[in-house]
């Protein structure tokens, strides 16, 4: 059974790597953490999230999802997106604990790389030229600047049930005091705090790619995006001054040129004839 810590716990010192093989004698890496060898496994600090699927059929469905049910898997990003107008601090710290632990990978699979990627003689730099980062970068598609960060998250819809079969699971969501919400949602721009686990490490993607698959268990929904503190002012504007400037006040209704109100009109009945 998974033992999940609060983040600012877990010491990426502490996290080591092991080689192993699987039954067609490929070498795997495995993960652990402390002289127990127990998975890695946090609590992560609360994030805007922009792109959840966490509940019904996951990405199945989408222009990015699988062509089959059975491949269907529930997503979530951690990013490091402002709350309430205030950088997220926590987000620094969560994100130099992965970059430590990404960075003990590495190490390990340069030392290893011959059995690993198939490889010599490759420095630090050309390693870390093959490694995905558990924490990304994003660029505004736009002006291709650095727009913030994220931690990609995803667990599979369908779990083997031990007995050849596949039965599918749901993802508990639950409120900000850690009490499951029945049919609870997560809605993009909510802030949310999740279960994460270092599911495994990945090789060969792509080629020679490799880097940790982080999945997770659990949604805690901190704060809504609809909860928020909305902006109550834009301090760059103050500075402006107009002649013609004047306080705001409601609209008056919209009227014709003849006197009569447009939306009084349109909102009698029509009739034939």
């Amino acid at each position: 059974m998974k033992k999940f810590v609060n983040y600012q716990e877990l010491k990426s010192e502490e996290i080591n790597f092991a080689l192993g093989t699987d039954r067609h004698g490929k070498h795997t890496i495995q993960m652990y953490v402390g002289a127990e060898a127990a998975e890695v496994a946090l609590v992560s600090p609360a994030c805007v999230t922009n792109w959840p699927r966490v509940t019904g059929d996951g990405n199945f469905g989408t222009m990015w999802g699988p062509a089959e049910i059975t491949k269907a898997k529930f997503t979530l990003d951690l990013t490091d997106g402002q709350i309430n107008e205030a950088a997220n601090n926590g987000y620094e710290h969560f994100s130099a604990l992965m970059a430590a632990v990404d960075d003990r990978l590495l190490d390990f699979v340069q030392a290893n790389q011959l059995k690993i990627l198939g490889r010599k003689n490759l420095s630090r730099d050309e390693c870390k030229m093959l490694q995905i980062r558990t924490v990304r970068p994003k660029y505004d598609k736009a002006t291709g600047s650095l727009a913030g960060h994220s931690v990609q998250l995803s667990a599979p819809k369908f779990a083997w049930d031990g007995c050849g079969g596949r039965y599918p699971r749901t993802i508990n969501v639950c409120d900000h005091q850690g009490a499951v919400v029945p049919n609870g949602t997560v809605q993009p721009g909510d802030v949310v705090a999740v279960t994460m686990f270092a599911n495994q490490i990945y090789t060969g993607v792509g080629g020679d790619k490799f880097g940790i698959h982080w999945s997770f268990e659990d949604v805690q929904v901190v704060c809504q995006r609809s909860r928020l503190a909305q902006k109550t002012a834009v301090p760059c504007f103050q500075t402006n001054t107009y002649d013609f400037a004047m306080p705001y006040t409601d609209p008056a209704a919209v009227t014709s040129c003849g006197g009569t109100d447009i939306e009084a009109q349109f909102s009698e009945p029509m009739t034939e004839g």
